[in-house]
């Protein structure tokens, strides 16, 4: 009955390959985090009404009017990802280690008037901060397994009664919902029925497996990319109390994914090794644009008050699948199809509001929190599409709803030089688990905590900073006995700042 209620469940999923865009896609390049400097990172981001930092130019742009001189910084990381799956009561680890580039930015201003009073300067920046890291590795396996991925693509081809002249044709000819047929019919992984008197039976089809043959089972995956934006910032410094400013972000989305899926079987023992690989290679490619205007007020000399407000992110993006199926039979089949799709895409409206207080030289604390409605997402048909995106927008509206985001943190002058940092910050889940998709599905909240220490003198600074996260998702796989997994994700990284002022 199991094996019977896998293969149905197979012949339901496989027409969902021809889904392009689902709701996992426009909340993971929705739920962004910024990462900049290690001063803002050791003190959980929260610099929205802090400002004189790179990284507050993605918070609240008033936060440039902050800065009193010119100032260069520049960011290099160390990251490693620790990843857990577990599933079918067995657990497979593995990791992948990074270095890169975090976040660099300059700052300048043009001085106004010498005084306290109207307009002080004007001060301008560029910046770059990492806003979305999608790097990791995992993988799992399941071995003696008597249900074949084979089984599902034969049981929906019969169920569909494919034509053997369909299958023959070039791959951009086929649906690609049949793409997973087309693939396994070019590397004699299925063929066709006979009847008998020996011949053909057209639009029936057997796997290449013997009866009760079993299989040994492996995925992998393999993420890399992310999303970086780049900012240009210009504001004012009035008084020294208030403080306006705007920022025109320019995103740039790279995310790629491969996974292999691989079979092993030798006729139980009784045959030559054979085997093949499912792959998958996936990219988004794009540029996404934004406004962030904001402002900080200083009433008195310890509270200092923030709010911006971010237009949603219009992105322009280019997707793309590379379908391929190798295998190593008696000789060695390859084929492989390429989907490329464009589509545009609106995040959220964000509105920041921020708070801090400043002890004197002895230090301060900050508080963020961080107004989103998931909601309000929105794909978007490009000029060369005409596919209708009704319905996944409507289900966006019923399935997401508003969130705060959360960014606390600290500095503690130790010295007029050395300062210790702290910061925590809060991420709500607002995905629901669905079997239906196959991408991670956040499984609980978010939660960031950092530590830092900072040293400066007149003309030079340098800041450290480590920050962990624990993620946890749930995972669902078209191929069989690869459902209901959970991946758990351990992120830590260290965080260097080299900064400059002139």
């Amino acid at each position: 009955m199991k094996h019977i209620i896998i293969i149905a469940a197979i012949i339901f999923i496989l027409p969902q390959l021809a889904v392009s865009q689902t709701l996992a896609d426009a909340y993971l390049i929705s739920n962004q985090r910024i990462n900049g400097t290690a001063r803002a990172g050791a003190m959980g981001n929260a610099f929205g009404a802090l400002g004189g930092d790179v990284t507050s130019l993605s918070i609240n742009p008033a936060g440039i009017g902050i800065y009193r001189t010119g100032e260069f910084v520049f960011t290099p990381l160390i990251q490693s990802n620790n990843s857990e799956l577990t599933f079918n009561g067995q657990s497979f680890t593995d990791s992948k280690f990074q270095v890169k580039i975090n976040n660099f930015g300059l700052t300048g201003l043009v001085k106004i008037n010498e005084g306290n009073s109207g307009i002080v300067s004007f001060n301008y920046g560029f910046g770059y901060n990492n806003v979305l890291d999608f790097n990791q590795n995992f993988y799992g396996m399941n071995g003696q397994s008597s249900n074949s991925f084979l089984d599902g693509i034969v049981n929906e081809a019969n169920r569909e009664g494919i034509s053997n002249s369909y299958l023959n044709q070039n791959i951009g000819d086929i649906e690609f919902r049949d793409w997973p047929t087309k693939l396994a019919w070019d590397t004699w992984l299925i063929n066709p029925a006979v009847d008998n008197e020996g011949d053909d039976v057209d639009g029936e089809y057997w796997s290449l497996l013997n009866p009760n043959e079993k299989v040994d089972q492996k995925k992998s995956y393999i993420q890399t990319g992310g999303i970086d934006e780049f900012t240009l910032t210009g504001g004012l410094n009035i008084n020294h109390k208030f403080y306006i400013g705007a920022t025109v972000g320019i995103q740039n989305v790279d995310l790629n994914q491969r996974t292999e899926y691989t079979e092993t079987f030798d006729n139980n023992g009784q045959g030559e090794e054979n085997s093949y690989t499912f792959g998958e290679e996936y990219s988004l490619k794009g540029t996404g644009y934004n406004f962030k205007v904001g402002a900080i007020l200083r009433p008195v000399d310890n509270i200092r008050l923030g709010a911006s407000v971010h237009t949603p992110t219009y992105y322009a993006l280019d997707e793309q699948k590379n379908i391929w199926v190798d295998s190593r039979l008696l000789e060695n089949h390859s084929s492989e199809g390429i989907n490329v799709y464009d589509y545009n895409f609106f995040s959220p409206w964000k509105a920041v509001l921020s708070g801090a207080y400043v002890f004197g030289k002895m230090g301060l604390i900050s508080i963020d929190a961080e107004y989103l409605d998931y909601s309000t997402m929105k794909f978007r048909r490009s000029d060369n599409s005409n596919d209708d995106l009704s319905d996944v927008n409507r289900e966006i509206s019923n399935s997401f709803e508003n969130t705060l985001n959360i960014r606390v943190g600290g500095e503690l002058k130790v010295t007029p030089q050395f300062s210790i940092r702290g910061g925590y910050e809060l991420y709500p889940n607002k995905q629901e688990k669905d079997p239906s998709v196959f991408q991670p599905i956040a499984l609980d909240n978010s939660s960031v905590f950092a530590l830092g220490l900072g040293y400066a003198s007149n003309r030079f600074f340098t800041d450290f900073a480590f920050r962990r996260v624990i993620d946890k998702y749930s995972l669902n796989e078209i191929q069989p006995n690869f459902e209901d997994m959970e991946l758990t994700n351990s992120n830590n990284k260290l965080i260097f700042t080299l900064g400059f002022k002139f």
